[in-house]
């Protein structure tokens, strides 16, 4: 019995420590990892890649309209009161008296008929066009695909940004407020001993107070930042999220991979994709409206059998007539009082649109590759400068605090230093975010 207890004991603790583990795992995701889990779960994903199957059933849909169509009927009807028709007497009784008319019940009280059709498309010129549509539809579905992954990738390596920016925010606001509460520790603790004034405490505790409000946001911000990582992402909300990427190191990557050294191709913007195909599916209803001039031939093959009875005795062995009929049918279009011609014009005038479309395009794709390359550049730049400035704010907020240590600093001084470091921060930060800003414009406009 007590080895059965301890067998218990020993399944209920592991059973508990493996859960606790469980609910203790992070799952870790460098940018591509990221970026690849969204094209797995992403809802957006998931639907296009539903369009493509659906796109396949389109195709094999098409298909199946030149292949046999086949049909069966079965009626049966039973006639409460059968016809009456009334005819002259004379027909049937030359001695009949004139105006004489006699009534005759012509069928017969119960009736069924079994019908097998089959029809055959042989020739139709949009039923030729609808087979190559069809495919082109497919190929449409698997671009929707392409760029909905590309678009899924552009917003979770935002949403990653983000949380690196929002994350190395949170660490300078921590660092400040690390120092200026050690400083007004310190202060109060001379402040005590009669050799600081109070007011020059009160200024550090403002400045303290002003530190956390701004930490309390900055924390904020940095949930934020990942819960909307892990929507663009399909993640479970519940799930915790580290990040593998460092804020240093994928600025230091950016700036390897300088976007503005690359050559802009713009037949591989998704925009510029969807206009061309825009104009293949225009070419396709060109070539439909000139199929109509072309004759369309079927054949078809229909075989019945009918009873005729007085009694329901259709499963006795009673006669049934056939009747048997196969031809082809052949329809040329001779003239339209010049509806097709027009419908003909119309699609043409459409198609020199779609031209003019894509030319602007390419026109506007250019003038923005130039406008958020310079953007870029000029961001690039700007980040640089703040980068100095918090540098040079730091060394002087830091220079302060030392000259304080020793009592010949100023309380008021550092606590003006201290707020010029977070504005220093705070402008870098804003750089940084305005740098991948252009980064993430670049990547959608490269289609990346």
């Amino acid at each position: 019995m007590m080895k059965t207890f301890n067998r218990s004991v020993v399944l209920i603790a592991f059973t508990v420590l493996t859960t606790a583990v469980s609910a203790q795992e992070q799952t870790a995701f460098s940018i591509i990892e990221a970026e690849a889990y969204g094209v797995q779960n992403n809802e957006k994903v998931l639907n296009v890649l539903l369009d493509v199957e659906a796109a396949q059933k389109k195709i094999w849909e098409t298909t199946a309209i030149g292949l046999p169509q086949v049909s069966a009927v079965g009626s049966f009807q039973n006639l409460v009161y059968i016809p009456t028709q009334v005819v002259d007497a004379s027909l049937f009784n030359p001695n009949a008296a004139e105006g004489e008319v006699m009534t005759l019940q012509l069928g017969q009280k119960y009736s069924t008929s079994l019908t097998f059709n089959v029809n055959q498309l042989i020739f139709d010129g949009s039923y030729i066009v609808g087979l190559q549509f069809a495919k082109f539809y497919s190929k449409m579905a698997q671009t929707a695909v392409t760029n909905t992954e590309n678009e899924v990738r552009a917003m979770v390596r935002e949403a990653y940004y983000n949380v690196l920016v929002a994350d190395k925010n949170l660490e300078l606001i921590d660092s400040a407020l690390v120092n200026t509460e050690q400083l007004w520790i310190e202060i109060k603790i001379l402040q005590k001993n009669g050799f600081m004034r109070p007011d020059e405490v009160l200024q550090l505790e403002l400045a303290y107070n002003r530190i956390v409000a701004t930490r309390q946001n900055a924390f904020r911000q940095t949930e934020i930042s990942r819960n909307l990582l892990k929507l663009q992402m399909g993640l479970d909300f519940e799930k915790d999220i580290q990040l593998t990427e460092t804020f240093e190191g994928v600025l230091s990557a950016i700036e390897q991979a300088n976007p503005v050294l690359q050559e802009f191709d713009f037949a591989s913007n998704s925009t510029y994709i969807m206009l061309d195909q825009q104009k293949q599916l225009d070419g396709f209803a060109l070539q439909n409206e000139k199929s109509k001039y072309l004759p369309s031939a079927g054949a078809f093959f229909t075989t019945s059998a009918n009873a005729f009875r007085n009694e329901f005795n259709f499963f006795q062995n009673q006669p049934w007539y056939p009747t048997t009929i196969w031809g082809i049918q052949v329809q040329i279009p001779i003239t339209s009082s010049g509806q097709k011609v027009m419908r003909v014009q119309q699609a043409e005038i459409k198609i020199e649109q779609d031209i003019n479309n894509l030319e602007y395009v390419e026109r506007t794709l250019t003038y923005q590759d130039m406008q958020l390359k310079a953007g870029f550049d000029n961001a690039m730049q700007l980040m640089k400068i703040e980068k100095m400035n918090v540098d040079l704010a730091t060394t002087l907020y830091n220079n302060e605090v030392k000259r304080r240590d020793i009592g010949v600093g100023s309380g008021m001084k550092v606590t003006q230093l201290q707020t010029q470091l977070l504005t220093a921060q705070g402008g870098y930060i804003g750089a940084v975010m305005q740098m991948l800003a252009f980064k993430i414009q670049l990547d959608k406009l490269f289609n990346q």
